[in-house]
């Protein structure tokens, strides 16, 4: 099994917990290595309660907030492992 299917899985069982993320590359030159490379940035969502006036409730509105940044896939998945383990241990299984 690869590292990119064990990313996939981590996600889908992250969001089966209710708690949604997005994972952003970027490409960049690094002078330093002479090469380039890929930087992983991590958003957490988050529900953001808002008062609308015209209805006169309060709405919820979905906001992504930056999590994590990371300089490969395998930082990128024991992130995502330790984001699930702390779930399961908050829940008392």
């Amino acid at each position: 099994m690869n590292i990119n299917q064990n990313i996939k899985k981590l996600l889908y069982a992250l969001k089966q917990k209710g708690q949604i993320y997005k994972i952003n590359s970027f490409k960049f030159y690094s002078e330093k290595n002479d090469k380039y490379s890929t930087k992983y940035q991590v958003l957490k969502r988050e529900l953001v309660q808002i008062w609308n006036e015209e209805n006169c409730e309060y709405e919820y509105k979905e906001k992504y907030k930056q999590d994590y940044d990371c300089y490969s896939k395998i930082d990128l998945m024991k992130y995502l492992a330790e984001e699930y383990r702390k779930g399961s241990e908050a829940d008392g299984r």
